[in-house]
C-alpha cells in the first residue's frame, strides 16, 4: 500500500511503502465498465487485428503489475483448473479460423478476446486471498451501481422511454446489471460491517431499478429466472419466495410506461403492427438464418463477424421482415454460426467449468464464501438465460464471474488451513489437495474440489 505522510516542520510530503498492485485492477474494473464511453473506449491505434484503447492500456499495466508483484503470504495455493485452457482454445480456434479462411478483418472480436485474456491473467495473479476477493466484489458492485446512474439520468432528465445506459444498448446494459445484482444482495447479507451492508442494499436497489428502466425483456426474464433458482437453492424457501413475490410486485408497480405492452407484443409470425412485434419477428427470422448457417458449415462456421453480412442469403424473409441486416441476437447461435460447433462446445464447457467451481465452493466452504459462490452461480445462470436473445459472448460481467469462480475455489480450499500454525500452513500449501491430512473439514473440501475438476 502506498502511504503519503506530511511533515509539518519541514513542510514536505514523504512516500512510505510500496504501491499496491491491486489499484491497477480496480482501475481496470472501472475502465472496463466504461468501455463504450467515447473517451475511454476510443481507439488509440491499431496493432494488427487488435484495436488498442485506453481500457487495453490499463489492462496491460494491470497484467504487468500482477506478474511482478509478490504473492501475499496468505495467498491461496493454486489448483488445477480447466478454465484457462478452455479460454485459450476458445480464442485460438477463432483466430485460426480468421487466418485460414481470411474473412474481412474481425478487429472488434479479436480485440475483445485479447481484453478477456488480459482480465484472466490479472485476476488469476492478483485475487488470491479472501480479503482481496471481498474487495474486488465491492469494487465491481460499486462501479456497476455508479454506472447505473446514467440510466436514471437518461430516464428522468432526458426523458428517454428506454434508457440504454453506458453500454448504449438496452439489452447489454440490462444483462450487465442483472449479472451483478446477486453479488450486491450477497453484500447485504454477508458483508463484514453494517456500512458495507447498507452500501450493498443501495447498490442492489440502484441496479435493479436500472434493469426496469432499460425495459429489456431479456434482462427482466433473466432476473425472474434467477429469483426462482434462488428459491430452489435457498434454505429458507418460504421467506425467499415471499421476498421474490414482493420484489416482482414492486417492479410491476414501478415499471416504466409501456413495459407491460412489450411482453404482450411477442409475435413470431405474420405482419408486425408495432416495434415490439417487429423485434420478436426479427429474432425469429435471425434464428432461422443462424440454424441454416450451422447446417451448412457445422465445423468452421461462415466466418468471424460475418453473420450480419450473410444472414439474408440463408433466410430470404429476413430483409423483408427486418428491413436491414442484424447480428444473431442469440449468443449460442452467433458463436456456432460464425465459428462452428466446436467453438460453441468450448464456450459451454467454459460456462460449465465456472459453475462447477462454484458448486465445489458451496460444498466445502464456510457460510460467507458459500453464499458468494451461490451469488456467482445465480449471476451466470441469469446470463445464460438472457444470452438466448442477446449476442453477448463478450459481456465482461460474465467473464469476471467465470474468472472469479476459480479463484474463489482456491480460496475456499485454503480457508480451513489458515487457522493452523504458519509452518504447517506453509507445508500444506505445497501439498496436493488430495494429499492433505485427514479430517472432517479437509476431507469434505478435497471431495468437493475433486468433483469440480
Amino acid at each position: 500500500m502506498l502511504l503519503v505522510t506530511f511533515d509539518s516542520t519541514s513542510s514536505n510530503f514523504t512516500v512510505v511503502g510500496r504501491p499496491d498492485r491491486m489499484i491497477f485492477y480496480y482501475l481496470l474494473l472501472f475502465f472496463t465498465r466504461f468501455h463504450s464511453d467515447p473517451r475511454l473506449g476510443e481507439t488509440l491505434f491499431n496493432a494488427a487485428f487488435v484495436q488498442v484503447t485506453p481500457v487495453k492500456v490499463v489492462g496491460l499495466l494491470t497484467v504487468s503489475a500482477a506478474l511482478v508483484a509478490p504473492r501475499p503470504a496468505d495467498a491461496a495455493p493454486r489448483l488445477k483448473n480447466l478454465l484457462g485452457v478452455l479460454l485459450f482454445a476458445f480464442a485460438a480456434l477463432q483466430i485460426l479460423n480468421v487466418l485460414v479462411f481470411r474473412p474481412p478483418n474481425p478487429s472488434n472480436s479479436i480485440s475483445s478476446l485479447v481484453s478477456i485474456g488480459l482480465l484472466l491473467v490479472a485476476t488469476r495473479a492478483l485475487v488470491c486471498t479472501e480479503e482481496r476477493m471481498r474487495e474486488v466484489v465491492r469494487a465491481m458492485i460499486l462501479v456497476s451501481a455508479f454506472a447505473s446512474l446514467w440510466l436514471y439520468k437518461q430516464h428522468f432528465l432526458q426523458h428517454l422511454l428506454r434508457a440504454d445506459g453506458l453500454e448504449q444498448d438496452t439489452n447489454y446494459e440490462a444483462l450487465t446489471l442483472v449479472t451483478c445484482v446477486p453479488l450486491a444482495v450477497w453484500m447485504v447479507r454477508y458483508e463484514t460491517g453494517p456500512w458495507w451492508r447498507c452500501i450493498g442494499a443501495v447498490c442492489a436497489g440502484l441496479m435493479t431499478g436500472g434493469v426496469l428502466l432499460t425495459g429489456s425483456r431479456a434482462g427482466l426474464i433473466a432476473a425472474v429466472v434467477m429469483g426462482l433458482v434462488a428459491v430452489v437453492v435457498s434454505r429458507r424457501k418460504i421467506l425467499t419466495l415471499s421476498l421474490l413475490v414482493i420484489a416482482i410486485a414492486v417492479g410491476v408497480v414501478m415499471a416504466p410506461v409501456g413495459l407491460k405492452s412489450r411482453f404482450q407484443s411477442i409475435k413470431f409470425e405474420g405482419a408486425a403492427t408495432n416495434g415490439d412485434e417487429s423485434s420478436s419477428r426479427i429474432h425469429y427470422e435471425l434464428m432461422k438464418a443462424g440454424l441454416a448457417m450451422i447446417e451448412s458449415y457445422p465445423l468452421t462456421g461462415v466466418g468471424l463477424e460475418r453473420f450480419k453480412d450473410v444472414a439474408p442469403a440463408y433466410n430470404r424473409n429476413l430483409l423483408r421482415v427486418a428491413g436491414r441486416r442484424y447480428i444473431a441476437h442469440d449468443t449460442y447461435i452467433q458463436i456456432a454460426a460464425e465459428t462452428g460447433l466446436p467453438v460453441l462446445f468450448l464456450f459451454l464447457a467454459l460456462l460449465t467449468t465456472a459453475l462447477l467451481n462454484c458448486r465445489a465452493v458451496r460444498r466445502s466452504a464456510e457460510l460467507p464464501l458459500t453464499r458468494m459462490a451461490t451469488a456467482m452461480q445465480l449471476g451466470m445462470i441469469g446470463y445464460c438465460v438472457a444470452a438466448a436473445s442477446v449476442t453477448a459472448e463478450y459481456v465482461t460481467a460474465f467473464w469476471m464471474l467465470a474468472f472469479f469462480s476459480q479463484n474463489l475455489r482456491e480460496i475456499a480450499a485454503f480457508a480451513p488451513l489458515r487457522v493452523q500454525p504458519r509452518a504447517h500452513r506453509a507445508n500444506a500449501a505445497t501439498t496436493p489437495i488430495r494429499a492433505l491430512p485427514r479430517g472432517p473439514v479437509l476431507r469434505r473440501t478435497a471431495a468437493a474440489i475433486g468433483q469440480g475438476l
